[in-house]
């Protein structure tokens, strides 16, 4: 019977397993995960835009996992746009090399746009994000206090029979 103090750490393991899989739920059902400002460079190419005007040219952009949207704005107002996005194979971070190595928010800003191009001028990581990154190093702490604690967990073990074959099986 295992002593008070492998209890005692098996039970904060058990807690800190529950309260990464709550992260987890929530971080999932949260749309934005990356947020940015978005700037489209052919608008303000055509008017020669200088400074203050650009303003009317920044737009906003935010994805997560499953959703995402941009509000464009090219020098006529805001328009929305929403899309799906099947992200939801990329683990926490692999998102992160795919969001800055790959140019990830520029990409999508981009996709499927065939008169404006857009530039990202900024993009930043959203508490969602930070959620994910809490639960998995709280699995990495929970496999940490697993393998102090030392609770041998039963082995599984298959029993070996010997195979008597006499001749009447050989027969048949």
């Amino acid at each position: 019977m295992p002593g008070c103090f492998k209890k005692t750490l098996f039970a904060l393991a058990s807690l800190i397993s529950f309260v990464s899989f709550i992260l987890i739920v929530v971080a999932m059902g949260t749309p934005k995960w990356m947020t940015g400002k978005i700037l489209c460079k052919t608008g303000a190419d055509l008017v020669n835009a200088t400074d203050p005007e650009l303003v009317k040219f920044i737009g906003e952009i935010y994805y997560g996992l499953f959703r995402g949207g941009k509000i464009r704005q090219c020098g006529l107002g805001g328009r929305r746009s929403k899309f799906t996005s099947g992200f939801v194979v990329l683990a926490v971070t692999s998102f992160m090399a795919a969001v800055k190595l790959h140019h990830l928010t520029e990409r999508i800003a981009n996709f499927r746009e065939n008169v404006f191009q857009f530039v990202i001028l900024e993009e930043c990581f959203e508490d969602c994000f930070w959620i994910c990154v809490a639960s998995a190093t709280a699995h990495v702490v929970n496999l940490l206090l697993i393998a102090i604690s030392g609770i041998h967990f039963p082995k599984i073990k298959t029993k070996t029979e010997e195979v008597n074959v006499t001749a009447e099986d050989i027969m048949y």
